[in-house]
């Protein structure tokens, strides 16, 4: 059930933050949806990244292009998609808009 929810979750993120990949082609975006479904949502939920900031969340980001095994372009790509979701900043423990 947890991970039906987490597929709707997931789902109605990709198609709201669509919009918003306005640095992407539509050929990339879809690419990168691709990717994300395929190599992080099939592990886990979806992680706001909002709630990290730039320095946490790149950490994140290089474990897991490693244990996901994508090529550095997948990666590349993958970073550029979620940047588009990233809309605040945490300092000092707080978000900022």
């Amino acid at each position: 059930m947890q991970s039906v929810v987490s597929m709707i979750v997931v789902s109605l993120l990709l198609v709201t933050t669509a919009s918003r990949a306005a640095d992407l082609t539509e050929k990339e975006t879809k690419a990168a949806k691709k990717i994300y479904t395929a190599k992080c949502a099939k592990c886990h939920k979806f992680y706001d990244p909002n709630d990290y900031n730039s320095e946490e969340w790149q950490s994140w980001m290089v474990k897991m292009n490693k244990k996901a095994k994508l090529k550095p372009d997948q990666a590349e790509l993958l970073s550029r998609y979620i940047d588009t979701i990233r809309t605040t900043e945490k300092v000092d423990g707080k978000k900022r808009g």
